[in-house]
């Protein structure tokens, strides 16, 4: 008797970042900050079956992630909270955990890249733990990227700190951007100085998703799809012809900006083709030449989306 694989349903779903949630806790004196980005995958032909109800699933997972937060928050200083820290694996009482101010970011988003096959669930998750910038904190990001399928759970976790050379990942330790609603009138951008000091510039962009703004605070980013294998600074959701890591963009010393290819299906700036990455005698893609940037530029992601660039102006 053949045995047939069911499709995650949204309480699978649930489940499975709702367990991202409680084992990824990071614990502070006073509070405990939760993983607040989820990027959920499942095998192309299971996305078929929720396509139609992935908004309804995605907007009760995060009115779920609320209540189970408040539950837990509720329980702690009751007589069942050594019992909760005991369940929860940890050695020390559980301070309360914060509910995200600007609310939970999930994706539920089928896998291009053929992973994943039917019934598994994967989960990219990610925490940063920067300072704020007045406190000069090196920023660093946690991602844990997790495979569930029939109820057992495989997890691998990076620690990302970014440094002016870029970023710098150690693999192994027990995954983005600055997201928001933007004006897309390129003048209005163009006459305000971005006040932020730390701010070297800005990508606006629409994926499958909605609207984005990224603020970009260090010398070097990475953009594209991302993925089990691939981590990047900005994370699209789109269509495969936007490669796991499509381009980089990098600010030498002099404030100059440069952008390199490493996609498949090519990188554009303001029409204009950029040079392409090059594939090595074993087939491997190697970063294109650089090309420099101008400080307000329209980049291409193949002729699937687009991103504005905008450099900070300085006083």
């Amino acid at each position: 008797m053949v045995q047939t694989i069911k499709p995650p349903s949204g309480r699978t779903i649930l489940k499975a970042i709702r367990d991202e949630l409680m084992l990824n806790l990071y614990p502070l004196p006073f509070s405990t900050l939760p993983v607040t980005i989820y990027h959920v995958y499942l095998s192309p032909r299971d996305y078929e079956v929720i396509e139609g109800i992935v908004p309804r699933i995605v907007e009760q997972v995060k009115q779920a992630l609320t209540t189970e937060v408040e539950a837990v928050n509720g329980r702690l200083g009751r007589p069942g909270a050594r019992l909760l820290t005991r369940l929860l694996e940890r050695a020390d009482p559980l301070a309360p955990i914060e509910v995200p101010s600007s609310g939970w970011e999930v994706h539920i988003q089928p896998d291009p890249d053929g992973e994943l096959k039917p019934g598994q669930l994967g989960i990219v998750s990610t925490l940063s733990l920067s300072s704020a910038a007045e406190y000069g904190g090196t920023p660093t990001t946690r991602i844990v990227k997790s495979v569930v399928a029939g109820g057992k759970r495989s997890a691998t976790s990076t620690v990302v700190q970014h440094t002016d050379g870029g970023p710098h990942r150690t693999d192994d330790m027990p995954r983005q951007a600055d997201s928001g609603p933007h004006d897309t009138d390129d003048s209005a951008r163009q006459s305000e100085p971005i006040p932020d000091s730390n701010e070297r510039a800005r990508l606006t962009y629409a994926d499958d998703q909605g609207q984005h703004v990224f603020s970009m605070r260090k010398d070097s980013v990475s953009v594209g799809r991302g993925g089990s294998a691939a981590w990047v600074d900005v994370q699209v959701v789109t269509t495969a012809k936007v490669s796991r890591e499509h381009f980089r963009i990098r600010r030498d010393p002099a404030g100059r900006f440069f952008i390199q290819d490493v996609s498949s299906w090519g990188t554009s700036v303001n029409g204009a083709t950029v040079p392409p990455a090059i594939k090595s005698a074993e087939g491997v893609l190697q970063p294109g030449p650089e090309l420099e940037l101008p400080a307000t530029s329209r980049i291409g992601l193949a002729d699937a989306m687009e991103m504005q660039f905008e450099a900070a102006l300085r006083r």
